[in-house]
Formats: C-alpha cells, structure tokens, sequence
C-alpha cells in the first residue's frame, strides 16, 4: 500500500490503535493528521519526529464542534487536501446496568459516535467540495468493535456505541457513495493496548476468560487492526463500501462448547 500525497486525519491518534494506524500510513509516505483529546506522550513525540512535516499532531476533543471544525480546518491547511479520515477516538467505561446514569450514557455515545459524526461530517464536506471528476475515491473508517455484535456485562453503553457505529457506517456509505467517498469500519476484538491494561488492572483474572474466546488464543496487536484500516483507505479495497471487517481472531464466530 502506498499513501504518497494522500493526506489523511486519524482521531484518537494518541491511543493505541490510532497511533498505530497513524504511523502504519506515515511508513507509506502519507501525511498524517493525528487528533486526540490528549497529547502524544513523550515516545510517540520522539516517534513522529521522524517524518518532519508529514506529521501534524493536534490536541482537540471530539465532543466538541468548535474543536473539531478547528482541528479538520487545521488539517486542510497544513497539507491543502483531506482524502482520508481514521475515526478512532473512544472511550470505555464499566458501569452495572442498575447503577448507570443518563448522563454516563449520553457521554460514552458523545465520544464513540457523535465524534465520528461530528469528524466525519466536517470532513466529508471538505471531500466533497474538492474532489475532481474521475478522481480516486476518499475513503473515511471507523472504529466499531465485536461488541456490535457480542454482549458482555457491564459494558453496556460502549456495546450500545458500537453498534450504532456498525450502522452509521452503512448509513453513510449509501449517503455519500455518490460523492465517491467510500465508508467502512473495523471491528476489532481484544487488541494490546491501555485500554486492556486499565480493564485487567479491575479484573486480574479477565485475560483467561479473553483467550479461551478468541480461537487464535492470543491478544492482537494494534497493528494488526492499522493494516486493515490501511488497506479500507487504500485504492485496493476501491469497491468495498458500508462493510464492517472484524479483526477478532474467530472471536465473533465461535460457538463456545461446555
């Protein structure tokens, strides 16, 4: 895959999977607009300094219109073009359904899916209004989750995210197919990040009960989660629209026998 020219905004780019998204299309010569609420810390700093001016890195909360409207307008001026958008700022917090407030609620579904909509939106009219006749395809993907389709306790609202990610994706591929803007999403499974690393510092003993669900019996790496986000920007998957591609290790397909 080669990103050569393309200018692409991934969210959530000091997270783990969006900083390895965000250098995957670095190494590939795009230039990267990383976005977060938080940032870079002081390896990513040191990491992104490798690409000079193809890496712009911006503190911005996607709960926020004003930031995000500031923050796409940043991208456009820093490289004159947006082909691509990452959506992968989230967030996830367990709360008991009987103890869950309205106001946690509508904060998680704020952050998962009003950001994206809110990115997604102020880039697509950038996308839109620039793109040539006959032009390669922009592309813009999501952040969805196994939890679009798979329940687990305590997680309701990032659950309850999730799945109306998996069909904002269909939404507004059909919206904006004729526009030659393309729209996916990746739904990963339990993938080696901080988030992991906060969820098993309140439950030890969860990473027992995360291998036997998952038939490849092993955690993935964010890279491995950056490489299909790749390939769902690139000309490669030019044809592919409104999809979910779940990189679960089988966790979605497995029947668990007793």
């Amino acid at each position: 895959m080669n990103f050569d020219e393309k200018a692409i905004v991934v969210s959530g780019g000091s997270g783990g999977i969006g900083f390895a998204a965000a250098t995957f299309l670095l190494d590939r010569g795009g230039r990267i607009t990383l976005i977060d609420s938080v940032a870079p810390n002081a390896a990513q700093r040191a990491s992104l300094s490798n690409y000079g001016e193809r890496a712009i890195a911006l503190v911005s909360d996607v709960a926020q219109r004003e930031d995000v409207e500031r923050a796409v307008q940043t991208a456009w001026d820093g490289f004159g073009r947006i082909d691509g958008l990452v959506n992968c700022a989230g967030v996830d917090r367990h709360h008991d359904f009987m103890d869950l407030r309205d106001e946690e609620f509508a904060d998680i579904l704020d952050i998962n899916v009003l950001g994206s909509f809110r990115l997604s939106q102020a880039v697509a009219r950038r996308m839109i209004n620039s793109r040539t006749a006959g032009g390669s395809s922009c592309s813009i993907v999501h952040l969805s989750s196994v939890n679009a389709l798979v329940a687990t306790a305590t997680h309701l609202a990032y659950a309850t995210s999730k799945g109306a990610i998996a069909q904002m994706t269909r939404a507004m591929a059909v919206e904006l197919a004729p526009h030659n803007v393309r729209v996916n999403a990746v739904g990963p499974g339990t993938v080696r990040t901080p988030m992991l690393d906060d969820l098993l510092k309140l439950k030890p003993d969860a990473m027992t009960s995360i291998l036997r669900r998952t038939p490849l019996g092993r955690l993935a790496e964010p890279i491995e989660v950056a490489a299909v986000i790749g390939f769902l920007l690139s000309d490669h998957a030019s044809f592919i629209t409104g999809q979910t591609i779940y990189v679960d290790g089988g966790r979605t397909v497995q029947n668990l026998t007793l």
